[in-house]
Formats: C-alpha cells, sequence, structure tokens
C-alpha cells in the first residue's frame, strides 16, 4: 500500500480526517502534529509581495555557465583521463 498524507484536525485529543473516504478501512500510521498557527497571515501582507522577487538573469544561461565552470574544474583537476 502506498503512503497516504491528509489534513486532519485535532480536537479534545479526538483525531477527524478532512476526508475519510480516502482512508482503508484497516491500517496503521503514523502522526505528526504540527503546531496551529497562533494568528492567521493578514491576507493584504502576502497580497502586496506575491510577484515581487524578480531577476533579471537567465535560468538557462546561468545554468550553462555554471555546467562549464564544473567541467572545467574537473578537467583540471583530473585532466582526460
Amino acid at each position: 500500500m502506498a503512503y497516504l498524507t491528509m489534513a486532519a484536525e485535532i480536537d479534545h485529543g479526538r483525531i477527524t480526517v478532512a476526508e475519510p473516504e480516502k482512508l482503508p478501512v484497516t491500517g496503521k500510521a503514523l502522526l505528526t502534529v504540527l503546531e496551529a498557527p497562533h494568528r492567521k497571515p493578514d491576507l493584504e501582507v502576502v497580497k502586496s509581495v506575491i510577484g515581487t522577487l524578480k531577476t533579471k538573469v537567465d535560468a538557462a544561461e546561468w545554468q550553462q555557465r555554471e555546467r562549464a565552470a564544473w567541467d572545467e574544474r574537473e578537467r583540471k583537476q583530473w585532466g582526460d583521463r
């Protein structure tokens, strides 16, 4: 059986899953308890920063440069073996 991850809530020691129909009839589970956020994030702040990270670097060009530099270091280190 494949592993299954799903949302759940704990209320006074009882676990309630978001999609119980996805659970098998029998089985074993490991539970990871995540801390509940003390406050919800400010949606307006989140909206204001979405899309602000801009870069003028062409990812394909950068990767080609880095790979070429790596190949050059290996060539210098190992020669033409």
